[in-house]
Formats: C-alpha cells, sequence, structure tokens
C-alpha cells in the first residue's frame, strides 16, 4: 500500500498489525515513519517511542525517533536517540549527520564537527555532510577573540575544499545540499563577508541548475498585464521578527489594484497573522510539499517578481533563492546580509540604515528606500508590572538591558560592558538565556572571564534573566534605564519595542547594515547623540543617559513625542510598490 501511495491504507493495516501483536518494534515503527510523512508529527512521536521501546534494540527505530525530536527542537533527547542509535549501529552515516545537526542545534560547533567527520568517514561521498562540517566551522558563540578568527579561516579553508571537491567530483544530486545548513553565524561578525558568500552562493547556483535542467522549469518573461503579479515566499507569515518589520506592512499597504500578490507559506506553522496575510493575498500557497513541488508551484503562478524577505534563516527558501523561479528575483533584509546567489537580481534595503559605499557589500544590485524603508506597526503588548527586586536589582541600581540572543554579543566587544560596570557601579546589565542555553552559558562564562580579569564582581554587576514572554519583556522595558544595543549586530524589533515603550536607547553604529538598526531608528527620532562612532563615544553615551537624570527625562519625551511617526507609516510600502513595478518592467 505504501508503495502505491495509499498511505492510509498502509496505517491501518500496520494498526491493525499491532493490535495483532502489540510488540511488533518495526511495526510502531513503520507507522511512524507514515504518520510522519503525512504531518501528524505528535502521533508519529508516540510511534516513534512505542518502537524503542518494545525493540530497545531497533537502530533504525531510535534514528527515526532522533531526526524528529531533532527537527521538533528537543535538541538533548535527539542527541541522547541518534547516540544510541549509532551504539547498535556505528556505520550510519545519516546518524552521524543527523547527530551534528542536532549538536549543532544546541550551539556546540565543536561536537556537530566531530559528528560530520564521522559521516564522513563512514561515506566519504555523503555531500551534505561535507557541506554542514563547512558551516559548522563558524562557532555561534567563540570563547575568546582569537577563537573567533580561528573560526573564520577555517570556514575559509573549509570552503575552499568543499568548491573544488564538488568541482572535481560533480556530484547528479548535489543539489541536495543547498540550503540543507548555511552560513548563518558568519553574519555576527563585522567583516564584509561578500567575497565568501560571493564564492558559497556561486557554489548554490551551480549545484541547482543540473536540477532546474532536468525539470525544465519555463521562466515567463514579463507582459504588460493590468496588474503586476508578485509573489512572496516565506516560512514566516506568522508572528515573526521578519513579518513584523518588513512583511505586513506590505500586506497593508501594496495597492491591490496595481499589485496582484501571491504568497508561498512554506511552513506548517499559522497563526492569526497567517490568516490576515491569507485575507490580503490574491492567491495563499500553504500545503506540505518538499522544496521540489513548491518550486514546480511558483513557477506555475508565473509572477513577474518573485521576493524572498529573507534568505539565510530557512533551509526550504534557501534553496528557492538559489534557483531560477522568475525572471526577477529580490530578497531583502529579514537576514541583513548579501545572499550571495547569481539568482538574485536584487537586495532591498533602506537609506537610512546603509553607510556610504554599501553597494559593495552586495552581490546583488542593490536598491535603498527611503527612510527605515518598512511598515513596521505598534506591537500594542500590554506590559506585565516587573519588581526589579524579585531579579535581584536593589532599588537605586541602575539597570541596563543588553536583550541580544547570546551569538550577537561579539568577543571582540566584550570589553565594553566592563568598562560600564566600572564607571556605572552599582550597577546592573540584564542578558537573557535564550535557547539553546550553553549559548548563554558560554557567554556568560566569557564575560566572567574579563570581569575577573579587570577586578570586578561578576555577579554583582551582572545578571542572566530566563528568555522572557512579551509582555514580560515589555514591563521590564518599562522598568529599566537604558537600552543597549548590541554593537556588530543590531536589532531592529527589539529597538522598535523600546521606542513604543518610551525607553532611551544607546547604538554603536555599525559598518554594514546588519549593525545599523537602532541608529537608523535614532536619527530619525532626531536623537543621533544616542548614536556612538568609537567604543569610547558607546561607553560615555551609556554613562550620561544613567547618571544624567534631565538628560534621561528629555529624551524619553522626545522618543514619546516622536516615536509614533516610525509606526504604521504607509511611505515604506509605497516606496517598495514602486521598486516592484520598475523592477517588473
Amino acid at each position: 500500500m505504501r508503495q502505491k501511495g495509499d498511505l492510509i491504507a498502509a496505517i491501518a493495516a500496520l494498526r491493525t498489525a499491532i493490535q495483532i501483536a502489540p510488540d511488533l518494534g518495526e511495526a510502531h515503527n513503520d507507522l511512524g515513519g507514515l504518520l510522519r510523512e503525512r504531518g501528524e508529527v505528535k502521533a508519529a512521536l508516540a510511534s516513534f517511542r512505542e518502537a524503542v521501546r518494545t525493540r530497545p534494540k531497533l537502530a533504525l527505530a531510535w534514528f527515526n525517533l532522533g531526526t524528529l525530536l531533532r527537527d521538533l527542537g528537543e535538541l538533548e533527547d535527539a542527541v541522547d536517540a541518534l547516540t544510541r542509535s549509532l551504539a547498535l549501529d556505528p556505520k550510519q552515516a545519516d546518524a552521524f549527520y543527523w547527530l551534528g545537526n542536532a549538536w549543532m542545534g544546541r550551539g556546540d560547533a565543536h561536537q556537530a564537527e566531530q559528528a560530520y567527520r564521522a559521516a564522513l568517514r563512514v561515506d566519504a561521498q555523503m555531500l551534505v555532510a561535507r557541506w554542514a562540517l563547512t558551516m559548522a566551522q563558524i562557532e555561534p558563540v567563540p570563547a575568546s577573540l582569537q577563537a573567533a578568527v580561528g573560526s573564520r579561516e577555517n570556514f575559509t579553508r573549509e570552503l575552499d575544499k568543499l568548491i573544488a571537491w564538488c568541482r572535481s567530483h560533480r556530484p547528479s544530486g548535489g543539489f541536495a545540499a543547498v540550503g540543507a545548513t548555511q552560513p548563518y553565524y558568519l553574519a555576527y561578525q563585522e567583516q564584509s563577508n561578500v567575497e565568501l558568500l560571493r564564492k558559497y552562493g556561486h557554489l548554490c547556483t551551480e549545484l541547482m541548475k543540473p536540477w532546474e535542467a532536468k525539470v525544465g522549469l519555463p521562466v515567463r518573461t514579463f507582459t504588460r498585464a493590468a496588474r503586476c503579479r508578485v509573489g512572496i515566499v516565506s516560512a514566516h507569515f506568522t508572528n515573526h521578527s521578519v513579518w513584523n518589520a518588513i512583511v505586513r506592512g506590505w500586506m497593508e499597504h501594496l495597492d491591490p489594484s496595481k499589485i496582484e500578490l501571491h504568497l508561498f507559506h512554506i511552513a506548517s506553522h499559522h497563526d492569526g497573522e497567517t490568516a490576515f496575510a491569507r485575507q490580503r493575498a490574491h492567491r495563499f500557497e500553504s500545503a506540505q510539499r518538499d522544496w521540489s513541488t513548491w518550486a514546480k508551484a511558483i513557477v506555475e503562478h508565473e509572477v513577474d517578481v518573485l521576493v524572498f524577505p529573507e534568505v539565510g534563516m530557512d533551509a526550504v527558501t534557501a534553496k528557492l533563492a538559489a534557483a531560477r523561479l522568475a525572471k526577477v528575483q529580490v530578497a531583502t533584509w529579514g537576514h541583513p546580509e548579501t545572499t550571495g546567489l547569481p539568482s538574485i537580481d536584487h537586495f532591498v534595503s533602506a537609506s537610512a540604515m546603509e553607510p556610504a559605499g554599501a553597494a559593495a557589500h552586495y552581490v546583488e544590485r542593490l536598491t535603498t528606500l527611503p527612510g527605515l524603508g518598512c511598515c513596521a506597526r505598534r506591537f500594542g503588548i500590554a506590559a506585565e508590572a516587573v519588581d526589579l527586586r524579585s531579579l535581584g536589582i536593589a532599588p537605586g541600581t541602575t539597570s541596563l538591558l543588553c536583550p541580544g540572543v547570546p551569538f550577537k554579543y561579539a568577543a571582540e566587544h566584550d570589553f565594553l560592558w566592563v568598562e560600564i560596570a566600572r564607571r556605572l557601579s552599582p550597577c546592573r546589565l540584564i542578558f537573557f538565556r535564550g535557547q539553546p542555553t550553553l549559548l548563554a552559558e558560554r557567554l556568560e562564562t566569557r564575560l566572567r572571564g574579563q570581569f575577573g580579569a579587570a577586578g570586578l564582581d561578576f555577579d554583582a554587576h551582572v545578571v542572566f534573566l530566563p528568555w522572557q514572554s512579551h509582555d514580560r519583556f515589555f514591563g521590564l522595558m518599562k522598568s529599566v534605564d537604558v537600552f543597549l544595543d548590541s554593537p556588530g549586530f543590531s536589532g531592529f524589533n527589539t529597538a522598535m519595542q523600546a521606542v513604543e515603550c518610551g525607553l532611551p536607547i544607546v547604538a554603536w553604529e555599525g559598518k554594514f547594515l546588519r549593525g545599523r538598526f537602532a541608529s537608523a531608528i535614532l536619527r530619525e527620532l532626531g536623537l543621533g547623540e544616542l548614536v556612538a562612532d568609537s567604543a569610547g563615544a558607546y561607553v560615555d553615551a551609556v554613562v550620561r543617559l544613567a547618571q544624567d537624570l534631565a538628560f534621561r527625562k528629555r529624551v524619553r519625551a522626545t522618543i514619546e513625542r516622536r516615536g509614533p511617526s516610525l509606526f504604521a507609516n504607509p511611505e515604506g510600502a509605497r516606496s517598495m510598490q514602486r521598486f516592484l513595478l520598475e523592477a517588473a518592467a
């Protein structure tokens, strides 16, 4: 029945077998596989758990359980299950590969690298493991500045080896590796990545071309129809940072008499924002599909311009972006870095966020929309009251919010937090423990060492809080004194949330788009004096805001007066519409 494609009949047969023989582990395992294929994830998980309970020596069942747990983000259990599978059968290249993915998900690039190398010892032709090994060279939270430099050198070396291997072996199914893992953490190093990503991007498109030729995807040329047909490919038509900052404004303000929206929601998660997107679209595609089926569906819509709000955060998006599915293909700053892909024609950014000479940072043709270039709306979250004393922050202690995820804090900037603490003591720098917790632990270890070397009591000056709910985070922003934007890789949504809460921000204007979100927001508010261009200026601005209560009060008043102008400004969407029409023509 499975071979005939009748999954329902196959599932029924397996369930009958289990009724006859409840301890038949192979049947539980096969049932789990079919349920997973149908998208019934919870039922599949239960079947795999029953398989390993009834047949604890069935390596395949432990493998299936481990890969599903990895997909569900239950990474510690995934590592355990895959390790058990390999103990039973150590010749599984796939199991080593997925073990590496689980370790990488936990933030441990070293363990991931060891697993990928083990996969290649079993199967030297396994391109997806060779690919993942290259991406794993970039550590999310390096132990030191020297380690960060070393990881970049390692990535450069392994990328060159990967390119040489692919060009000498010409793997027929090489397209399967594209997007499976990505150089995501490279963006968190404040250096120009354009040449590295150019090489990476060319490799991606080279590997996709044999698949495109085999499938024979037709590409429609532009015809002057009544409306411009715009396709948007995203895994984030949900309450997500990319949607909130960029895409939702398009849904609200693109003129349906001129723009015909075709939305391709390639993820399974849905919420109220997904329903809103569906209402605004001419066509809304959302289904359980593999990437190749999605590619064919996108081509069949014959859009004039295909937009990827982000490339670099989602595996299916990355693979689709590396193929030529429309005459004009566009990326935006959902992941604020060049894609490196020759298949992407334009990168749309914002004039307030880009430095002089920014075009040199992109493989694509750069277009900057006026101002912030977007139409972000107020979050409208009801703040939950937060008692700072319950968090160990005594009254009268300056409270400094450091809201970034751990991998935003580069080792080269560790001295900033030490110097701020030294000059403002007593104070508390407030960081957060996101998932995976290992990354926060490594950041804390690194900072603890820096504070110790400076002769400062780390625990008296720094606190790591659990990741907060939205309402509690807003309550925290309304309670603390100053918001410290992360140098090198800024936060757009968090800075906009701070504006909504009237919280003063200090930003260090970075060299690239990704380090200039908060500084752009401050300049749009007329608060350029809180934008630093050096480490000393950053520390001085923080100290001034913390100690000069009258100045801080004036800043708050300015934010409260001018802040509303940053939200729900339709000009960002209108300028995007002008770009889309011009790009299509």
